[in-house]
């Protein structure tokens, strides 16, 4: 009858054999219907099946070697770093192409800290043409930061054209599928074929926090190198193994991380500048990273992903570097501001129950980076004194003890809560007046 009425044709008018041709049809529509669909996701109709013995770059586990360096000049300290591992020759050799991901598109481009700074890719460019190998710097889009505006807005773009270096959007390059592994997270999944065919990867992250994964450097930035603009659905197969797989398929064979300025706080997005003035770069992205936390103040074995990295051999969580080796301290060396844990445990238990909500997969796939970009760009959200930050945890640990996790208010618990909040608000306040006293002595 609805037919009927919208088309004006009754259905006794339909030969019967037109029916048969269209129910017989019915596969091939639904099949056409589902190719474009996965078209639309993975830019192909059909994707070469490649796998880790494809991947060029792949080379035996190297040796643990760290090398470390401070100082006001990053060009400078970036090249004494990889001079102390041996120096680029002994990562690439001439006419390799070699493929630099820094983090372009994971950060935020009105923060300083949030993304790597140019000084130091610039010089690891340098080193590399200087063993007449081909550098090409890459990252890819995300939901909520498009490569190319972002690249521009962060100045990498006159920087390329500078440098007269390839500047390369993962998201636009052909794709092949990468079979991670049965019993790997991540399945089988489209991957830039630029990341296949490298003959050398270096990973140049920003050294910051992560409100889901504590800490982003090295592991996480190859997580960055998915090519969908899409990878918050990576979260839903659970995000510290996606990041170990990653990386087990496409180990760097160098690990430059920067802290010359890093980002603590509510990283990554809404990060506070430290400036660090520090290098490290290893051939063991896991050991780079386990000294990067030692800086910042984290237990490398409480970071999940190099934990579960440690533990599959894929690099030394374990390794120690003796700060008293660099010529100066930092005031924030093992003191950095990190998100409050019970806040990344509410984010997290939130996202899991959401997602069993029909329909909501789709739903967190599409919004979850967009949500976190626009919490980070918010003024009052990005520009919360750290007195206020305070107070707000404090409410928010109210929150979880009082029903949150299940367990009860105590007898005197709420006196105490008050009695904090009384005590933060106070102490802050007095840090305030002292200050506008000092300002008005100065005149």
């Amino acid at each position: 009858m609805f037919h009927t009425l919208i088309t004006g044709i009754d259905k006794t008018e339909v030969p019967v054999s037109l029916v048969i041709l269209m129910f017989l049809l019915y596969p091939v529509w639904h099949s056409l219907g589902y190719i474009f669909a996965l078209r639309q996701d993975v830019g192909a109709f059909i994707l070469q099946t490649v796998s880790y013995e494809d991947v060029k770059s792949k080379k035996e586990k190297p040796d643990t070697e760290i090398a470390v360096r401070r100082g006001p000049i990053p060009s400078q300290i970036t090249r004494e770093a990889v001079e102390a591992l041996g120096g680029m020759r002994s990562f690439v050799k001439e006419g390799d192409r070699v493929l630099i991901k820094p983090n372009i598109c994971g950060g935020n481009p009105k923060i300083e800290g949030s993304f790597t700074c140019h000084e130091v890719v610039e010089e690891l460019v340098k080193m590399v043409r200087e063993v007449n190998a081909e550098p090409f710097v890459v990252d890819a889009d995300m939901i909520w930061t498009q490569f190319e505006p972002v690249a521009e807005e962060q100045g990498w773009m006159e920087w390329a054209d500078r440098m007269n270096v390839p500047l390369v959007n993962l998201t636009q390059t052909e794709r092949v599928y990468f079979d991670f592994g049965k019993d790997s997270a991540t399945g089988i999944v489209p991957v830039s074929k630029e990341l296949v065919d490298a003959d050398v990867i270096i990973s140049v992250p920003t050294m910051k926090t992560h409100l889901l994964t504590s800490i982003t450097i090295g592991m996480k930035n190859m997580y960055g190198t998915f090519p969908q603009k899409n990878k918050a659905k990576y979260h839903r197969f659970g995000i510290e193994e996606v990041i170990c797989d990653v990386n087990r398929a496409f180990t760097p064979n160098l690990t430059v991380i920067d802290g010359t300025v890093g980002g603590d706080s509510w990283g990554p997005l809404s990060c506070t500048p430290v400036y660090t003035q520090t290098v490290i770069a290893s051939k063991d992205v896991v050991a780079a990273d386990a000294v990067a936390c030692q800086l910042m103040g984290y237990d490398p074995y409480k970071i999940v992903h190099l934990k579960r990295a440690h533990e599959e051999g894929l690099g030394d969580a374990s390794y120690i570097y003796d700060l008293s080796n660099l010529p100066y301290e930092h005031p924030k060396d093992g003191l950095w501001t990190k998100p409050d844990p019970e806040v990344s445990m509410f984010y997290n238990s939130l996202v899991e129950y959401f997602l069993l909500l029909p329909g909501m997969q789709k739903f967190f796939d599409l919004t979850a980076d967009f949500v976190l970009y626009g919490m980070a760009t918010t003024p009052f959200l990005k520009d919360v004194p750290p007195e206020l930050e305070k107070v707000l945890d404090d409410i928010l640990s109210m929150i979880l003890r009082s029903g949150y996790r299940g367990s009860k208010w105590k007898e005197g618990d709420l006196e105490k809560f008050k009695e904090r909040i009384e005590y933060d608000v106070k102490t802050e306040y007095a840090k305030i007046k002292n200050r506008i006293h000092e300002l008005s002595e100065r005149g």
